[in-house]
């Protein structure tokens, strides 16, 4: 069946009693794509929804990694998808700039796709090996002028959020950076502590651990205030760059046209799982911090940065050819 009348299908089905399908729903096993590769902030949090939601649900919930594409090749499969809840993407805040980078992706990150619940607030930092002649980012920033060669440093894509950070730091401070993409922020880690590019943006989710196991030192937090895991660590606000304030976000989209019941079941069932004691614990041990709004909210949040993200796109003359 085409993809359209197969949503068209779903669309009568499921008009026939919304509130009685979400009810018993799910019937089946749900599967949740992710974009990344294991290993990752993202893909740590998917797995402990997993595990939690099949326990609430009484069905296998699959997680599926499908790297590359800045988000786009596990976002087309979910785009594609039959719009009951059955599959659905779990994400992050460069989803919304793809159909900007590449004009020919055959979905758009806004319209087809429902939003469904953001899961958390996310801190990023700038990290460089334990052995990196740099102590603070001022040292680094002064060494790299001294040189005169860019910093390479790692992001998890072209045109993802990492990549933006690298060239903001990159003006804000007077320096030639060298943003070097990867199909995921782990493999931007792994390669950074392998010498292979010297410094890399990434979640504090994911690099906690090597912070804490002396394999990394963070410069800087990308975050309104300190991180709670990392409070020695000044944000990029303290130290002059105030358009590095922001983090990010990890969230749950569903489908396009996938009933209002089901995605309120979703959504109420998934924030009922952040509220327990030890799971909002361990998030915020990952840097991560749950939030509570609406799918309304969710979505009207990502149109906004759909704008900006745009705006930053045309500033920086952003090419992915």
């Amino acid at each position: 069946m085409k993809p359209r009348l197969l949503h068209l299908a779903w669309a009568f089905a499921m008009a026939v009693s919304p509130a009685a399908i979400a009810q018993s729903w799910p019937e089946k096993p749900v599967r949740i794509i992710l974009p990344g590769p294991p290993g990752s902030s993202p893909d740590r949090i998917t797995r402990l929804l997993a595990e939690q939601l099949n326990k609430k649900w009484k069905q296998p919930v699959v997680v599926e990694n499908r790297p590359g594409g800045t988000t786009r090749i596990g976002a087309e499969i979910v785009a594609r998808a039959a719009p009951d809840g059955y599959t659905l993407l779990s994400t992050f805040v460069s989803h919304g700039m793809v159909k900007l980078l590449y004009p020919e992706t055959p979905y758009d990150p806004i319209t087809d796709f429902a939003p469904v619940v953001q899961l958390v607030d996310t801190e990023t930092t700038l990290v460089v090996r334990s052995d990196s002649p740099y102590k603070t980012l001022q040292e680094m920033i002064e060494g790299v002028k001294k040189r005169g060669r860019p910093l390479g440093i790692g992001n998890f894509g072209t045109g993802s959020s990492f990549h933006f950070y690298s060239l903001i730091l990159g003006q804000g401070a007077g320096i030639d950076v060298l943003p070097v993409p990867y199909k995921g922020e782990a493999l931007s880690l792994s390669d950074m502590i392998g010498g292979h590019v010297e410094a890399s943006f990434n979640s504090v989710g994911t690099a906690i651990p090597h912070i804490r196991e002396g394999r990394v030192r963070a410069l800087a937090v990308l975050a309104p205030k300190r991180s709670r895991v990392l409070p020695d660590v000044p944000t990029f606000l303290e130290l002059g760059f105030p358009r590095l304030r922001a983090g990010g976000w990890f969230g749950v989209l569903a489908p396009a046209g996938t009933p209002k019941p089901v995605i309120d079941k979703i959504r109420t069932d998934i924030q009922s799982i952040l509220r327990e004691p030890d799971v909002t614990k361990w998030l915020r041990d990952q840097g991560l911090e749950p939030t509570f709004e609406s799918s309304e909210a969710f979505g009207e949040s990502m149109k906004r940065e759909a704008v900006e993200w745009e705006k930053l796109i045309k500033e920086f003359k952003i090419s992915v050819n």
